[in-house]
């Protein structure tokens, strides 16, 4: 018999595979596997195209703001070669966010948030700002895309990884 690395089990005694599942055991709960991996990598997948810039965030702030009633807000920074990403992300209701960002340097871009309900696409005006009022919280990704009026043809130029609003 082999086990999951190869190896012939056929020479373990009771006793060792006893040892074998405590210790797996220990690590299922010491160090468990993310309940949402297998959904999270599923997600980053799902791209057509690897011909991208993958940003790299900075959380900025987790305050709250008192300017929406003491809503929880949090402002990330994607930073990378040809573009940087600011979004200011600040509860909408307890199943959703409003997500308000910023390109820089600011263009002609589509910007999509995609969620596990679907994406979001928006254009960013000319000064990098876009705005998606009603996000449901959850994973989600932005993309950003040339400015072509038909989004399936519009090149990808950069994506965040994915995170959990």
């Amino acid at each position: 018999m082999n086990g999951a690395d190869g190896e012939n089990t056929s020479d373990f005694t009771t006793e060792d595979q006893l040892l074998i599942d405590d210790i797996a055991d220990v690590y299922r709960r010491i160090d468990p596997v993310p309940a949402t991996l297998v959904e999270r990598l599923q997600f980053a997948l799902a791209l057509e195209s690897p011909e991208f810039e993958i940003l790299r965030p900075h959380e900025d702030s987790g305050l709250t703001a008192g300017v929406r009633g003491g809503e929880d807000s949090r402002t990330i920074t994607f930073d990378g070669e040809i573009l940087t990403i600011m979004i200011s992300v600040s509860a909408h209701d307890e199943h959703a966010v409003r997500v308000d960002g910023w390109l820089a340097p600011p263009g002609d871009h589509l910007v999509e948030l995609r969620t596990s309900d679907g994406p979001h696409l928006v254009r960013a005006d000319d000064q990098g700002r876009f705005v998606i009022d009603v996000v449901p919280r959850g994973l989600t990704q932005l993309v950003v895309r040339q400015g072509l009026d038909d989004p399936a043809l519009a090149t990808i130029l950069a994506v965040t990884p994915s995170l959990i609003l």
